[in-house]
C-alpha cells in the first residue's frame, strides 16, 4: 500500500484558546505521511506566536499570514495553493478529529472510485460530534453514509441542497471542517469563493455537485466540533 502525501489545512483567526488542541489532532494523526499548512487570517490576539511556536519544533508544519482579514474563503484558498499532497483535509481551528480521520477518509475516497467513480471527482465527509457551550451534544450525520452503494452525485446534490429535493443517502451536513479530496478536485471546480466569509463550504458542495462530483461519508463521528462564539461567527 502506498502512503501519499496529505495536506491537512487549518484556517484559524483568534483562536489562542483553541488552535493548541487543533494543531495536536492533526499531528497525532495515524497517517504519518502528511504535511500541515496554517493559514493565519490577521489575528489580532497571539494565535500567531503560538502557532510559530509549533512549526518552529515541526518540519511538517508550515505557516503562513495573511496581510488583512479576508475570511475563510480565501485562506482555504492559500492552503489550496501552497499544498504539495495528492489530498487536503480541513481541519478547523476550535476542532479535534480522531486519530484515525485522514486514514479513514483517504481509504473511503479511494475505495469508492475503485467501484464507482469512473473518473468523476470525489469528496468524502465524516460524520460529527458537535458539543455546545451549554455542555450539550449531538451527532451530526452526512450525507453518503451507505457504503458499497453509489453516492449522491451531479446536480441532483445541488437541488437537494438548494431547494431541498429528495435525494437517497443525502440527508446530512457536508461542512469544510469535516471534508477530505483530492488537490486536483479542489481546482477543478476554482477552490472556494473569497468572498463568503461564511457558508463557503455550502457554495463549494453546489459547484462541486454541478461539475458532477460525487459526495461520500463516514458514519462514525470522527470529528469533535466545539461550538465556540468568536467575533467572526454571527448572522452579519
Amino acid at each position: 500500500m502506498s502512503f501519499p502525501l496529505i495536506t491537512v489545512g487549518i484556517i484559524t483567526y483568534n483562536a489562542s484558546e483553541t488552535v493548541n488542541k487543533a494543531i495536536q489532532s492533526a499531528l497525532s494523526q495515524s497517517w504519518r505521511s502528511i504535511e500541515i499548512i496554517i493559514i493565519d487570517d490577521c489575528s489580532t490576539d497571539d494565535t500567531f506566536k503560538k502557532i510559530n511556536s509549533f512549526a518552529i519544533n515541526n518540519r511538517k508544519i508550515s505557516v503562513f499570514r495573511n496581510n488583512n482579514n479576508y475570511g475563510v474563503g480565501f485562506s482555504r484558498n492559500r492552503v489550496i495553493k501552497e499544498a504539495k499532497g495528492e489530498f487536503v483535509v480541513f481541519f478547523d481551528d476550535d476542532d479535534e478529529s480522531l486519530k484515525n480521520r485522514v486514514s479513514e477518509q483517504y481509504n473511503r475516497i479511494k475505495d469508492y472510485e475503485n467501484k464507482f467513480a469512473n473518473g468523476a471527482p470525489v469528496i468524502c465527509y465524516t460524520a460529527r460530534k458537535i458539543i455546545y457551550q451549554n455542555g450539550k451534544m449531538r451527532i451530526e450525520k452526512t450525507m453518503g453514509q451507505i457504503l458499497d452503494k453509489l453516492g449522491p452525485n451531479g446536480p441532483a446534490v445541488a437541488r437537494r441542497v438548494l431547494h431541498g429535493e429528495p435525494l437517497m443517502d443525502a440527508y446530512g451536513s457536508c461542512p469544510t471542517c469535516s471534508q477530505m479530496a483530492r488537490l486536483n478536485t479542489y481546482k477543478l471546480v476554482g477552490g472556494f469563493d473569497p468572498l463568503f466569509r461564511r457558508g463557503e463550504d455550502t457554495d463549494f458542495n453546489i459547484r462541486l455537485a454541478i461539475a458532477g462530483g460525487h459526495f461520500v461519508g463516514i458514519s462514525e463521528p470522527l470529528v469533535i466540533q466545539t461550538m465556540t462564539l468568536t467575533s467572526d461567527k454571527s448572522l452579519h
